[in-house]
């Protein structure tokens, strides 16, 4: 997850992402700043210790934008195994897709293990992370 936890800055993340053309359910673009602002945490599930969070998501802030689709998406109500894949998919697709935009290709790797290792560890906080929105 990123950090867009102020709601100017979840604003400017999905103008940023709509510019680099990131790929994100209707209900993101839809979506009020202030919901989209709880939905961007901050990188790393609830549960962990803070200081845990803040170590990944300065690690992940070249990829800062395309992170908050996938914030949206792990924060929607319905939740399943085939959209828990999808959320992980778009993130490699959006972390390249920003990375390229910016012309910072080195940082391509980056997004993908992030993709990667949501897929491999992170369905326990997605099963078990608490909706911020009731947005479909």
């Amino acid at each position: 997850m990123t950090c867009c936890q102020e709601v100017r800055t979840a604003d400017f993340r999905r103008v940023y992402c709509w510019q680099f053309g990131a790929i994100a359910p209707d209900s993101f673009w839809r979506a009020s700043d202030a919901e989209l602002a709880a939905a961007c945490n901050g990188v790393g599930p609830d549960h962990w210790p803070r200081w845990a969070r803040a170590v990944l998501t300065l690690l992940l802030r070249p990829l800062d934008a395309s992170s908050a689709p996938h914030d949206w998406e792990y924060s929607l109500p319905e939740k399943s195994y085939s959209l828990f894949t999808r959320a992980n998919w778009r993130l490699a697709v959006n972390t390249t897709k920003e990375a390229l935009y910016d012309m910072r290709p080195f940082v391509v790797p980056l997004g993908l293990t992030a993709a990667l290792l949501c897929q491999l560890f992170g369905w326990k906080a997605y099963v078990n992370g608490k909706p911020r929105s009731t947005k479909p």
